[in-house]
């Protein structure tokens, strides 16, 4: 299965809310719509996704996985866990209780972040 990083994270994101609206995944995983756009298209040409449009708003068009993409899952996960065993292999069982604790702090605080706020304030 080739994916790329970009295709990987989206499709995580994916089996977490699907039916998310493109700008919901762009919101999600803080990154612009055209690079969630470029994405989606990859991902939808590979037979991972679909897009369907939404019931109540017809402009706006709900991501969800198809069939393929589903059976996708338990994959992307132990490709997901050899990954971190891999980064967390050499530590101790306390240095990974703390690194575990620090990235839920940081996440909890990325999720709440403006950054066209941030942004503004570095650009002055």
């Amino acid at each position: 299965m080739q994916l790329t990083y970009s295709e990987y994270v989206l499709l995580l994101r994916l089996f977490d809310c699907e039916g998310a609206s493109q700008e919901d995944l762009s919101r999600a995983l803080q990154t612009d719509k055209s690079a969630v756009a470029r994405t989606l298209k990859l991902l939808e040409q590979k037979g991972f996704i679909c897009r369907e449009k939404d019931a109540e708003d017809r402009r706006i068009k709900r991501i969800r996985l198809t069939e393929y993409g589903r059976m996708q899952h338990p994959f992307l996960l132990s490709v997901m866990n050899s990954w971190v065993n891999y980064l967390i292999d050499t530590l101790s069982p306390q240095d990974v209780s703390c690194v575990e604790r620090n990235f839920r702090i940081l996440a909890e605080r990325s999720s709440k972040a403006d950054f066209r706020e941030l942004i503004g304030k570095t650009a002055r």
